[in-house]
């Protein structure tokens, strides 16, 4: 074969030999042809045994996994506490407002609890759409009405921090056969970063707008686009943006929304 030029055996090549005890064996082979006055007289071949570099890349591997995991868990344990400490505030303002029956510290102290409620129930879904592997559920929708309906689900949030949110659907996107929850999901953390990008502006004066879009384009596909006009993204950010736990927001955050989008 390496007369006819089609294999090389000067080259190192991962091959698996099987011992007499009928084990793998994973090896680098080298090889070569010896002549003698244009005869072929021989050849010679090398083996190293990889066994010792397998187990060492296995034993690295697993090293990795356990600390990405107890990145993971410690991250979680931090932003889980700060949920908890918010849950403490509440109550402990609902509590005094109660003693003192004063309503507007009734409405301010069940206001943080419902804040930090929701900070678990957005963790928790993120969690599982991260976690499991899921079959898209289609069913017949209109996108259009997906889009109102997390929009207005976010305008509480952005009416408290002065923000519009805009909607420019396109009318000719009618009844479509997807998957509305992952559209719902996917645009919910889309939104709520671009809420979040205005509320970390500190640039004074300034009109924040979020705008989701819908538009049909071409080989039957549709585009949602959600821009706002907050803080934006150096390019480090960008780049790390779907990295796991990554998260600008400091202790708002824990860097899975993005991760879950990008999944999904």
């Amino acid at each position: 074969l390496e007369e006819r030029g089609d294999i090389d055996l000067s080259q190192w090549k991962e091959v698996t030999i099987v011992t007499k005890d009928g084990d793998n064996v994973p090896t680098r082979f080298s090889g070569s042809i010896l002549y003698g006055e244009d005869e072929v007289v021989g050849s010679v071949g090398f083996f190293q045994d990889l066994r010792e570099i397998k187990r060492l890349q296995e034993e690295l591997i697993t090293s990795e996994r356990l600390a990405a995991t107890g990145q993971t868990v410690a991250g979680l344990a931090h932003y889980i506490k700060n949920i908890l400490s918010g849950l403490k505030g509440g109550t402990y303002v609902l509590n005094v407002a109660l003693d003192k029956n004063n309503t507007d510290k009734i409405k301010n102290g069940w206001t943080m609890i419902e804040r930090n409620v929701g900070r678990i129930s957005d963790l928790v879904l993120d969690l599982l759409a991260y976690s499991k592997e899921r079959k898209p559920e289609k069913e017949n929708c209109f996108p259009n009405e997906i889009v109102k309906e997390v929009s207005a689900l976010m305008q509480s949030k952005a009416r408290e921090n002065n923000i519009e949110i805009e909607t420019d659907l396109d009318p000719l996107l009618g009844e479509v056969f997807i998957d509305p929850k992952v559209i719902h999901r996917s645009l919910l953390n889309l939104i709520s970063n671009a809420i979040d990008a205005c509320i970390f502006d500190s640039t004074p004066k300034k009109h924040w707008q979020v705008k989701v879009t819908t538009a049909v384009e071409g080989n039957h596909i549709i585009r949602f686009e959600v821009a706002d006009n907050g803080m934006g993204m150096d390019e480090e950010t960008k780049e790390k943006i779907f990295s796991s736990l990554f998260s600008t927001k400091g202790e708002r955050g824990i860097g899975l929304g993005l991760l879950v989008t990008e999944k999904i």
